[in-house]
């Protein structure tokens, strides 16, 4: 059996959504291990739904001071995104087990020596990118969390951006609340996160399998000569069997990001509509604290995570639709006088198809591209000045 190096890419990160409870467990896995693991999940959604109504009522409480709604509300859109997400995996847990079983298949996993750097790449790539956003947020929350605790050993007063039943400016009761809201922080934005990496690494991988493609389409000829002189079969037979295969594995990866688009592209398109909006309350807060501070150096870290956010998509879906974009070049990179007509009418007709490039969209509305991600950014910035300006 070849090795799974396409589902390797992702492994880590499933492994990290179990762990956070928000993906449950192979179906093949021991009924006793998916019991538990269900109570479990359960658990920490209803703990973390708790925090989600403790931000609503914190809003409320504050609802007359502009100030105390954002230093909440960029918070609580955060969490709402967290939430559509998990709900995702929740819901559509079949169909995302069908689109990992792809990643696992003989299709996406040809054992060709010439295959195995791209797919290492992308192994290694994949392990770095979760890892550095990992500890970037988790390191942001741990900030969030010594602010106010050196607020309050020099004796000033605090406020948590959460509704909390008792006064936190007393001990011990000031140590259970910190504690209590860095690790609902934390595990918002280690889930968060990892939730995001995955979904851009769905679509990076089908970036490497269209790259995977394109090798083997340029490379069909010679591959079938050499082939035709060891074996001594039929050259016009072997092309036709490589040939058959390359369009197979197209068309996986096509069906593949059709299926990421339609289990994803809801949570994305939010991502999206919010981003802009969470950009603007954390640039609103970040001019209002002093400059190198922790309090501010926690922000920046924020703002960074979110706009890494974004950004992923945007970059993972531009490098698909590149990618996908070179399948033409590639086949008239084919020796087209060493095919025989019949496989020459297949190779017309494959670039036909692959006229129309991957283009992977947020709810199939906003293209996930470069531009997409400008457009946010500069969005974000016009939301930013309005609120700026309403001040005077």
């Amino acid at each position: 059996m070849n090795e799974q190096l396409s589902y390797k890419s992702l492994a880590p990160h499933v492994k990290y959504l179990r762990a956070a409870g928000l993906f449950r467990l192979s179906p093949d896995s021991p009924k006793r291990h998916i019991f538990f693991h269900t109570i479990y999940l359960r658990w920490l959604i209803a703990f973390f739904s708790v925090y989600t109504v403790q931000q609503i009522l914190k809003i409320y409480e504050v609802r007359d001071d502009v100030n105390k709604v954002m230093d909440t509300m960029f918070l609580f859109i955060t969490n709402t995104d967290c939430i559509y997400k998990a709900a995702v995996l929740q819901k559509k847990p079949e169909k995302i087990e069908e689109l990992l079983n792809t990643m696992k298949g003989p299709i996406f996993n040809l054992g060709v020596p010439e295959h195995r750097p791209i797919l290492l790449a992308t192994v290694k790539k994949a392990l770095l990118l979760v890892h550095m956003f990992n500890r970037l947020s988790l390191i942001t929350c741990f900030l969030w969390a010594l602010h106010p605790t050196i607020m309050h050993m020099q004796g000033n007063p605090i406020e948590f951006a959460v509704w909390l039943p008792f006064d936190a400016n007393q001990d011990p009761q000031f140590y259970i609340a910190v504690v209590y809201v860095w690790i609902q922080t934390s595990w918002l934005a280690y889930s968060n996160t990892t939730m995001d990496i995955f979904i851009a690494f769905l679509l990076e991988q089908c970036r490497t399998q269209v790259s995977i493609l394109r090798l083997d389409l340029e490379s069909v000829v010679q591959k079938s000569k050499e082939e035709a002189a060891r074996t001594s079969s039929p050259y016009s037979e072997i092309l036709e069997r490589r040939f058959g295969r390359i369009l197979i594995h197209h068309n996986e990866i096509v069906n593949s990001a059709d299926k990421i688009q339609d289990i994803f592209g809801g949570a994305v398109f939010y991502q999206f509509v919010i981003g802009g909006w969470i950009l603007c309350c954390s640039a609103y807060r970040i001019v209002n604290t002093q400059p190198a501070s922790v309090e501010f150096v926690s922000m920046l870290m924020y703002t960074t995570c979110i706009v890494v956010e974004i950004f992923v998509y945007c970059f993972f879906g531009n490098e698909l639709f590149y990618e996908s974009n070179k399948l033409m070049d590639s086949a008239y990179a084919v020796d087209w006088l060493e095919i025989p007509v019949k496989q020459r009418r297949s190779l017309i007709i494959f670039m036909e198809r692959v006229k129309r490039p991957i283009c992977p969209t947020a709810g199939s509305m906003i293209p996930l591209s470069n531009s997409t991600f400008v457009s946010i950014l500069r969005s974000a910035y016009s939301c930013y000045a309005f609120l700026r300006n309403s001040e005077h």
